[in-house]
């Protein structure tokens, strides 16, 4: 695996420096000349003092470092790269590359998917704007701004010359384009055709702020500026100067209100100065010179005119005319009205009607007021978004927050309604700017009985002390308890009552010894933990007369048992357990109650208490019989001695072959001949033979001699003989090793060699064989196999033998021949 693993590895290194070098012979030397920074320093040497827009010279420079690098640049259409020679498109917005095939394609495919007519409910048809954009920045373009000629960079020159020692697809002469698209600068480029924007004018030209109070000498691309001050420019309603800094644009408008009266002059209505031309809702109802109809204008200045009514009149859609004299009317004709809407351009498709046409239905496609998003809709519906403005209002304050604005911000009607100094009322005027005026309201800072007081100016009553009266207090306590409570005049909730109630328990007839609880204030909260921050609730406080509180008089109560006596309060005291033991002595006279303390009779007032003992439900635990086992016949708790045990016992002799059965009251008096089986001792002595007495209860060993035969063996195991258990266990016969001995001891360990050098070669031979397993795995060769011996076979046949089948083709090829020839 290691191996192939190598092996892949190297052919693929291979491929790579193959595929590198083919890369290599490909790229012209052309493409790769090196270039110096400093040239471009020099260049721009003259744009970075003064100031200006740096954004865009840093965009203009990387630009030009690209190009001079030599450096490929992929056009992300084919994703391949664009040489010198090749005829490219860049875009006005983003300065990409592009090939111009592959650009030129890429615009046509972008208008081939897009429909040229829009379905609508009436059979008008709008021309609809088709567009392709740019691959990069999505820039929109027309479908008449489709790339058609390879162009310089400045659009001076088609099909520029490749030239060695110029920016690639650069024609090589000045740019000359405008470096400000506005009005107040009219310079031109003066580098050669290069690509990207443009760097910003640095001509230095005679500067004016936007509000033309301060002059100075900047960069032309500066452009105007905020000088800080205030504006302090006329408004629109002559009345008021603009007080923002100085800023672009018109100034805002005017914040401040004025009385102002209508067109009509019926109603003069406080207004903003911004808006001085209002109508109010009132009809003219003047009557015309005909004596029949009234003026229907809504609160208009001037003259009301002649009557509408009468004259040279024509129907509403104008194809009939004729003179009408009030108070005859003009009707309607059979025609189509025709007639253009008021906002659009399209004909009224309905018949000739009175008052105004009906909404164009038309479908068109529409911008919203901000410009953000497009649909198709009905011409005369009014497209709004949802986006909402983001800008802010002219105040300066408060943001805009309409939907689909056009960026002409309503102006502020607010109230300030910002706090005073005094922090006690807020600011009744319009939104304006800074600070609020001083409060000009006096207060009054009394006692708490208003009996003495002192005047100070609003929001200083945080600064002064009240007066300090020294009349009593005028609040009467509700429970009538004045004597107890006197006290001088002050601020916050009265002392509590500190009045003793002494009022009569019913059921104890003691008094009670708390303080006075009639027309408490208690204060409840929530209790339940609120889920949102709105559903807190704050703290609700009552006023309630409690009853009052348990008698606390201690009394003396002994427990249910009779053990103890305690002093409890009057309101909770009742008998109890006192947590011991009953410790009465039950019927069996030999244990005691082990309940918990209970009464000893009922009681009705305790129904729920047990009032007698518990019968003893304990085993006999009196003192059993020597070698007795078994538990007592009467089982339970019982007075007196227990009766004698009558059970069977199950006892084995004294060897444990049998089993005899005695009743437990005899085991206490039997003997040991009692638990002799009368058989034969099964158990074995020391020297490995059974014993010959019979069922004893001692060692078997003591006192016995044995006798039986056994075999006796030399130290080395060859010779044997046969003697007394008990002579052998003593040594007193021994077998001495003879010649045989040592033949056979000589013989063992020759053939013990024997086999040592036999296992020997057996491992040398499982150890070459493993070697060579592992030599052949680490050279990843295949296994050699063994060499076939070659045995040598003489071939002793004659010549006749040998070649017979060559002399047999020959002569059948003869005998055809030979046919072939005569016969055919």
């Amino acid at each position: 695996m290691a191996r192939r693993y190598r092996d892949a590895a190297a052919k693929l290194q291979q491929n790579i420096q193959k595929h590198l070098k083919e890369m290599k012979e490909l790229s012209s030397s052309d493409d790769e000349e090196p270039f110096e920074t400093s040239v471009l320093d020099g260049v721009f040497q003259s744009y970075w003092r003064g100031g200006g827009d740096k954004q865009m010279l840093n965009r203009t420079k990387n630009l030009l470092e690209e190009a001079i690098s030599g450096r490929n640049i992929t056009c992300l259409i084919c994703i391949g790269s664009i040489k010198r020679a090749h005829a490219i498109w860049n875009c006005d917005h983003c300065y990409s590359y592009f090939h111009l095939s592959c650009i030129q394609k890429w615009a046509n495919d972008c208008v081939s998917l897009k429909s040229d007519e829009t379905q609508g409910p009436i059979a008008v048809f709008v021309p609809r704007k088709v567009e392709w954009c740019c691959p990069k920045c999505r820039h929109s373009y027309n479908k008449e701004e489709i790339p058609r000629k390879y162009r310089c960079f400045c659009g001076k020159t088609d099909n520029p010359p490749l030239h060695p020692w110029l920016i690639p697809h650069s024609c090589g002469e000045i740019c000359e384009k405008r470096l400000s698209s506005g009005n107040h600068c009219k310079h031109k480029c003066l580098l050669l055709c290069h690509p990207g924007p443009c760097p910003p004018c640095p001509q230095m030209v005679n500067g004016v702020c936007y509000c033309e109070k301060e002059h100075k000498k900047v960069r032309c691309s500066t452009g105007r500026w905020s000088c800080g001050q205030q504006c302090k420019q006329i408004l629109p309603c002559k009345s008021h100067m603009c007080e923002n800094v100085c800023h672009d644009g018109d100034c805002p408008p005017c914040s401040y209100t004025s009385l102002q009266p209508c067109q009509c002059g019926a109603e003069k209505v406080r207004r903003p100065c911004n808006d001085l031309e209002w109508q109010c809702s009132k009809k003219c109802n003047k009557p015309f010179s005909c004596g029949y109809h009234k003026c229907e204008k809504i609160c208009h200045s001037g003259d009301c005119g002649l009557c509408p009514n009468s004259g040279l009149m024509s129907c509403p859609c104008g194809a009939n005319q004729r003179y009408v004299q009030c108070p005859d009317i003009m009707e309607t004709c059979l025609s189509t009205c025709g007639k253009k809407h008021e906002n659009c351009e399209h004909n009224c498709p309905e018949k000739c009607h009175k008052g105004p046409c009906p909404p164009c239905q038309v479908m068109i496609e529409k911008k919203c007021q901000c410009s953000t998003h497009t649909r198709a809709l009905p011409c005369s519906k009014e497209f709004k978004c949802d986006s909402k403005c983001r800008g802010t209002r002219p105040c300066g304050k408060h943001a805009c927050g309409r939907k689909c604005c056009n960026g002409n911000c309503p102006p502020c009607e607010k109230i300030c309604d910002k706090p005073l100094q005094c922090g006690r009322h807020k600011c009744t005027s319009v939104c304006h700017h800074g600070p609020c005026y001083p409060c000009s309201r006096e207060s009054k800072i009394t006692c708490r009985c208003k009996e003495t007081y002192i005047t100070v100016p609003c929001g200083r009553e945080k600064n002064i002390k009240p007066p300090k009266c020294c009349l009593p207090c005028k609040i009467k306590y509700k429970c009538g308890h004045i004597e107890e409570n006197k006290h001088s005049c002050h601020f916050g909730e009265c002392p509590p009552c500190k009045a003793i109630c002494f009022k009569a328990y019913q059921k104890c007839g003691h008094q009670c010894k708390a303080t006075c609880h009639e027309y408490v204030t208690l204060v409840f909260k929530q209790v339940e933990k609120p889920a949102t921050p709105w559903e807190i609730q704050p703290p609700k406080s009552k006023v309630m007369t409690l009853d009052c509180p348990p008698c606390e008089m201690p009394v003396p109560v002994t427990c249910f048992g009779e053990h103890e006596i305690e002093h409890q309060p009057c309101h909770s005291a009742s008998r109890r357990p006192c947590g011991r033991e009953c410790g009465r002595p039950l019927e069996c006279t030999n244990h005691a109650c082990i309940l918990l303390c209970h009464l000893f009779t009922y009681n009705p007032d305790y129904p729920n208490v047990p009032y007698k003992c518990k019968p003893c439900d304990k085993e006999c635990l009196a003192v059993r019989p020597e070698k007795c086992t078994h538990k007592c016949a009467k089982r339970g708790c019982h007075p007196g001695p227990c009766p004698p045990c009558e059970l069977f016992e199950r006892i084995r002799c004294h060897c444990g072959v049998t089993e005899l059965y005695l009743r437990c009251r005899e085991l206490s008096t039997a003997t040991e001949e009692m638990f002799c089986c009368q058989q034969q001792c099964p158990k074995m002595l020391d020297c490995g033979h059974r014993c010959k007495k019979l069922c004893h209860p001692d060692q078997c060993k003591e006192n016995q001699i044995c006798l039986k035969k056994t075999k006796v063996h030399c130290s080395c195991g060859n010779l044997k003989k046969e003697a007394p258990c008990n002579a052998v266990r003593q040594q007193e016969i021994k077998i001495n090793c003879d010649n045989s001995c040592e033949a056979k001891q000589a013989a063992a360990k020759i053939e013990r060699e024997r086999e040592e050098k036999r296992l020997k070669e057996l491992e040398e031979e499982r150890n070459r064989r493993e070697l060579a397993e592992y030599e052949w795995k680490l050279s990843g060769k295949k296994k050699k196999y063994k060499e076939k011996k070659v045995t040598i076979n003489r071939d002793e046949r004659n010549w006749l033998q040998k070649y017979w089948i060559i002399i047999t083709s020959i002569v059948a090829l003869l005998i055809a021949f030979v046919y072939y020839v005569l016969y055919i």
